[in-house]
């Protein structure tokens, strides 16, 4: 009890240290754009249901969350009511790839004594780290108005501007950092003028919504947690989650996980990643651009992977094994936007990691279009030079 008493009171202290303009410390830049780092992560934390005398919210932070080596880092506050965003933190995690650490061991030298050496470095840094990014999280500490958790019931939600935190908020999703892997710490309760809690049907609430905040989130994952938290609402927690999947697969995202406490996948190893262009073929032989992202772990598992078909986005799930030049794909649709594909619809891809050709559609034979051919397009595409999907 009085380790926990004591941790409560060490974090409600930062709070009251930190400022605006947060965390001018150590200089931990340097770590950024290593090679084979394809991945940034974002942590929104919503101010509007933390709380001063609350630790619960940040620890599933502290003890799940692991990032790649110079993996950038940015905590963000969305301010109460939704209506701002505030950066407390942007940094680059203070670990090197195997390949960089090899070449600056082999670089050290007598002087190391006197300068520190990597070692030395990285343990101080780290230790850098880890201070900041707890004075990061005691950020929205600073302005919100709750001692202990709010509690809210129907009727009496405040006002809250999610979507449009997100809407202007967007360019930090951008590709040049990496992909994104977007935390959030929210109840999600969208309280504005673009939904009203007494009249709320999810499906077409998206499709308004999305006209008026037209959002593309470069094919982040989002995990969300803190549903619930303010609330014993069943019906519109479940109502809001339909809602938030529905409208960022739209908005060119997919939601990996979405609860009171924060799941992130177990598997935290550095994947590959890479964007193609190319075509689909219609069966009148009509043909419609198409592009693709294939991102992969070592053992071939597929992640962070999409296929667009003009402005629908599929979300995929699969593998890539390559022996030698030859490649195979074999994925599954998980998430889609288009009518013309579904849920667990297959795509299967051939060639080289450069060039492959392939076939989507239905998982069988039994499945025709309305010319009685079956329900099977062909693909092709070419890599990209550079992450571009």
């Amino acid at each position: 009890m009085l380790k926990k008493l004591s941790v409560l009171l060490f974090f409600t202290i930062l709070s009251s240290e930190v400022s605006a303009d947060l965390l001018r410390t150590t200089d931990l830049k340097k770590y950024c754009s290593q090679e084979g780092v394809k991945r940034q992560t974002i942590l929104y934390l919503d101010q509007g249901i933390i709380a001063k005398k609350d630790p619960n919210w940040y620890k599933d932070i502290l003890n799940k969350t692991k990032f790649f080596p110079g993996e950038r880092l940015q905590v963000v506050t969305i301010k109460t009511g939704g209506t701002k965003i505030e950066q407390a933190w942007d940094t680059c995690y203070p670990t090197y790839t195997a390949n960089i650490y090899d070449a600056l061991k082999s670089k050290e030298g007598f002087g190391s004594m006197f300068t520190g050496g990597v070692d030395e470095n990285l343990a101080n840094d780290l230790k850098s780290f880890n201070k900041s990014f707890t004075q990061a999280l005691a950020h929205p500490l600073r302005d919100t108005k709750h001692d202990m958790p709010p509690s809210y019931s129907k009727g009496n939600f405040p006002g809250k501007k999610l979507v449009e935190a997100l809407y202007y908020d967007a360019k930090r999703l951008d590709l040049e950092n990496g992909i994104s892997r977007v935390i959030i710490f929210s109840d999600m309760i969208e309280q504005s003028d673009l939904i009203e809690h007494s009249n709320f049907d999810p499906s077409t609430a998206v499709d308004k919504i999305a006209k008026r905040f037209p959002l593309f989130l470069n094919h982040a994952s989002f995990y969300i947690y803190g549903v619930n938290y303010t609330n014993e609402d069943t019906s519109l927690n479940q109502k809001m989650e339909s809602f938030w999947n529905a409208f960022l697969l739209k908005s060119g995202a997919v939601v990996e996980h979405y609860g009171t406490q924060l799941v992130l996948p177990k598997n935290n190893q550095l994947f590959s990643a890479h964007s193609y262009q190319g075509k689909l073929t219609q069966s009148d032989g009509k043909k419609l651009a198409s592009k693709l992202r294939l991102a992969f772990f070592d053992n071939g598992e597929l992640t962070h992977s999409w296929l667009t078909i003009g402005d629908h986005y599929l979300a995929l799930k699969g593998s890539l094994n390559c022996s030698g030049q030859n490649c195979m794909v074999n994925a599954v649709v998980s998430a889609s936007t288009f009518d013309g594909f579904e849920k667990n619809d297959i795509l299967k891809l051939k060639g080289s990691i450069n060039n492959m050709t392939g076939k989507i559609g239905a998982r069988d034979d039994s499945v025709i279009d309305e010319q009685g051919k079956i329900y099977s397009f062909s693909v092709e595409y070419s890599q990209d030079k550079i992450l571009s999907l």
